[in-house]
């Protein structure tokens, strides 16, 4: 591989690039066609869609009922969510109040083995 092949390869681009940028003529009588068909034919309409001026009153209290049920779903979600945390946090205080009880009544029976009296 020499030092030069980068270059060489991107001036290859560059010319591979050129040669597919280069401007082509349109084929013959191509403007007057165009210019034919634009004065010929009717122009197209853009469609307009109407949206009806009022919705019938059920709708909005459709949307309402809707909105205060997610809402609701959303709360009730949330309450269940901090009672399951809480029931958590109890187990382990519970847990934590367990293993110090059970570790300090183990020191309490080698103080006692050892001849020391707590807590008398």
């Amino acid at each position: 591989m020499s030092v030069n092949q980068p270059e060489e390869s991107f001036t290859k681009f560059e010319q591979e690039l050129a040669q597919a940028m280069r401007g082509v003529d349109p084929p013959e009588g191509f403007a007057e066609r165009v210019l034919a068909r634009a004065q010929a034919s009717e122009r197209p309409r853009a469609r307009v869609l109407a949206m009806p001026r009022r919705l019938p009153l059920w709708t909005s209290g459709a949307i309402a009922a809707a909105l205060l049920v997610g809402v609701f779903a959303g709360d009730q979600l949330h309450a269940r969510h901090q009672r399951e945390r809480a029931q958590l946090a109890q187990q382990q205080f519970e847990a934590g109040v367990r293993i110090t009880d059970e570790a300090l009544e183990h020191t309490r029976e080698q103080l006692a083995q050892a001849g020391v009296r707590f807590g008398e």
